[in-house]
């Protein structure tokens, strides 16, 4: 199997964010309420990074049809200056501890080269990395080749190494 890590598309120099949130880490809602202010020419992703992972309702249908035990919060960005309102998705995922030992690293201690044990991920078609220094979305080639299929935003997918056995 192939995997992937989601990241939030970096060229993409306008993206909404929440302002105020009550986003930590300990965050347990039933739904939560975002204030963001609509810059001109604001753009409205898929997938955001920061302050935690959030996907929009279309992104988050998909994921559901592959992964039924993920846990979602729901959110709304609000702009009370132009009265709109979207609905959003905190994703909660399951950790799995499956980063091999042939992953490099900074000298800071950032992951350089993320290489993960396939044997560790199981049966997981959607799960975040357990690392201290940053999280990362993994999915599989199934859904991967789902999210290409659609006209997702503000999404990039990286292929990661597989350890060798």
């Amino acid at each position: 199997m192939e995997y992937f890590i989601v990241r939030q598309d970096p060229t993409i120099t306008n993206p909404i964010l929440p302002l105020k949130t009550d986003l930590d880490g300990d965050f347990v809602c039933s739904s939560v309420f975002a204030e963001v202010v609509e810059k001109e020419h604001a753009v409205y992703l898929d997938y955001l990074e920061k302050p935690r992972t959030i996907v929009s309702d279309q992104l988050k249908k998909l994921f559901v049809k592959f992964e039924d035990h993920l846990a979602f919060t729901a959110i709304v960005f609000t702009d009370v200056k132009k009265g709109t309102q979207r609905l959003y998705w905190l994703m909660d995922m399951v950790e799995k501890n499956c980063i091999s030992q042939e992953t490099t690293y900074y000298p800071d201690g950032r992951i350089n080269e993320l290489v993960i044990n396939p044997k560790k991920v199981e049966l997981d078609c959607i799960f975040q990395v357990d690392s201290q220094t940053e999280p990362f979305t993994i999915i599989n080639l199934d859904v991967a080749e789902s999210i290409l299929r659609r006209p997702f935003l503000g999404l990039q997918l990286q292929r990661v190494k597989l350890e060798r056995y």
